[in-house]
């Protein structure tokens, strides 16, 4: 129970062409929540905060002794779970990912000048998000002055102001959340790799885009975390490998197909040169991992012809389209309304605020279809606001750019806060904190 390090090595000499064993940091969620200050508290009272988390159940707890952690087995979301924990030695590896997070230079300093941090380490259940969420929620409780939680299982540094209020959330956490895309660049500084940390402990492959280059790397990027962000989203109905999912579409409307199979067999498509190839694989990224592909018509799918991303080099446009699961839009959409205070509470700051609001469709046929369009924000008080429609409408005849209208809290499915050189959303809302 040392100090956490990130020099993970699975083999030594010649790789195998085979999936290697899962490691820790694969088979389970690991944390390390780092406090404000000190030693983290493991003593009964931290475990007695647990309790307190609301859809929590405490069933059984143990504190550490000795080399042995403590434990503790809770009840959430119908589902029973069994998390480890220990104080340790802590030190923040060099190049540790920020990706999607903002520190301030105080908070990184308290990172940097961290000994010690609370390892806390769980299996997901059948829901990863959820599973995620929980993990958080116990992170928080433990150590309520947190100010990092360190994923090692993803290799990234949370923001502790974002952990606390995901904790006090009712929603879960995107599926953006639970992985990162890391870039490795070659020698010649031309051939790019593309791959995911964080998707193995949600029952996933890690994925994966081999011969990419700086040119196209950016939409290679989507590819890759579009398709690990819908698999997620699809939980135990997530496509198996070799089969297609249609994620996006190019600016000419071709539709993107991805799939993935196995290291194992993706190295029989590539050259033994290849950055990310059986000779960078000796050591790492060999157990449950797969590079991406794509299928460019429905014989390609029935075939099993797998085509490399870059096949749509040179076709991406400066806007390709990558879509959102159903279940994100509804979870952005229920972050949208619970965080909506805030948008009253900036409003009178006279911050130029932007929100989407769901129009009833001409063509809805049953249901409650509609489309979500964007509103500039006139006055807003309580749960109602006016707004003043920004984009003309597909389907919706009887409004155009430029309309105002009065909507209430329900009707919003995002939201976005200008403020001098960026803006604030319901997902980076702990910004404002």
């Amino acid at each position: 129970m040392g100090i956490l390090s990130f020099g993970k090595s699975k083999n030594q000499g010649k790789v195998l062409l085979k999936e290697q064993p899962a490691c820790y940091w694969e088979e389970e969620s690991y944390m390390a929540v780092v406090p404000g200050g000190g030693m983290p508290d493991v003593s009964a009272d931290a475990v007695g905060r647990v309790e307190s988390i609301a859809g929590v159940t405490l069933l059984e707890s143990r504190l550490p002794e000795g080399d042995k952690p403590g434990l503790l087995r809770v009840e959430y979301g119908g589902e029973v779970y069994e998390a480890g924990f220990y104080a340790g030695a802590f030190s923040l590896p060099e190049m540790m990912s920020r990706q999607g997070y903002y520190f301030t230079d105080d908070e990184m300093d308290a990172v940097r000048g961290a000994s010690s941090a609370l390892t806390l380490f769980m299996k997901f259940g059948s829901d990863a998000k959820m599973s995620y969420h929980l993990q958080v929620k116990l992170a928080v409780a433990m150590v309520p002055d947190a100010v990092a939680l360190m994923d090692e299982s993803a290799e990234r540094l949370v923001c502790g102001r974002w952990a606390v209020l995901a904790a006090q959330s009712a929603v879960v956490p995107g599926a953006s959340a639970l992985f990162t895309v890391q870039a490795v660049g070659g020698d010649g500084g031309g051939d790019v790799w593309l791959h995911t940390h964080g998707l193995n402990r949600c029952g996933l492959y890690e994925l994966e885009i081999l011969a990419s280059d700086n040119q196209n790397c950016n939409d290679h990027y989507h590819i890759i975390a579009t398709l690990a962000s819908r698999m997620l989203d699809c939980g135990a109905q997530a496509p198996a490998p070799g089969e297609g999912m249609h994620i996006g579409m190019l600016s000419d409307q071709r539709p993107i197909v991805a799939t993935y199979v196995s290291w194992v067999k993706a190295m029989g498509e590539y050259d033994g040169g290849v950055l990310g190839g059986a000779r960078d694989r000796m050591e790492s990224h060999n157990g449950r991992t797969a590079p991406v592909f794509l299928y460019t018509c429905e014989d390609d799918e029935k075939q099993g012809r797998l085509r490399k991303v870059s096949v749509y080099d040179g076709l991406w446009g400066d806007n390709p389209m990558f879509f959102l699961s159903k279940e994100e839009t509804e979870r952005m959409s229920a972050l949208a309304r619970e965080r909506f205070g805030l948008v009253t509470y900036m409003a009178k700051k006279d911050c130029r605020i932007i929100l989407k609001v769901g129009l009833k469709t001409d063509s809805a046929v049953q249901g409650d279809e509609r489309e979500h369009i964007w509103f500039e924000l006139i006055e807003a008080e309580g749960d109602r606001f006016r707004a003043r429609l920004m984009q003309e409408p597909y389907d919706v005849a009887s409004m155009h750019e430029g309309d105002e209208g009065t909507y209430g809290i329900d009707d919003v499915t995002d939201w976005h806060i200008m403020l001098d050189g960026f803006a604030v959303t319901p997902d980076t809302a702990y910004l404002l904190v």
